[in-house]
């Protein structure tokens, strides 16, 4: 008897998500500017790094760093040419 209860739920589980609907079939193409809308919903609306100004070059990140009495924050990532003019 235990059998086939369990038997039972199962199917009757089984028919019932069988039945829902799919949110990915439901939903239409979206077109660029809905996917950009909602990506940026997804953003944080005030993040501290992005409000400060970040420099290319250490020469005036170091000049700014002095008149403000600020500290510098130095992020090396080396994939630059070594022909690269920035500074």
């Amino acid at each position: 008897m235990r059998n086939l209860t369990m038997v039972v739920c199962s199917v009757l589980f089984a028919g019932f998500v069988g039945a829902q609907p799919s949110p990915i079939a439901d939903k239409k193409p979206a077109t660029p500017e809905a996917l950009k809308a909602e990506i940026e919903a997804l953003k944080a609306s005030k993040v501290a790094w992005r409000e400060i100004a970040w420099k290319s070059c250490l020469l005036e990140g170091l000049k700014e760093s002095r008149e403000k009495k600020k500290p510098v924050l130095l992020w090396v990532f080396i994939d630059r040419p070594t022909d690269d003019a920035r500074c």
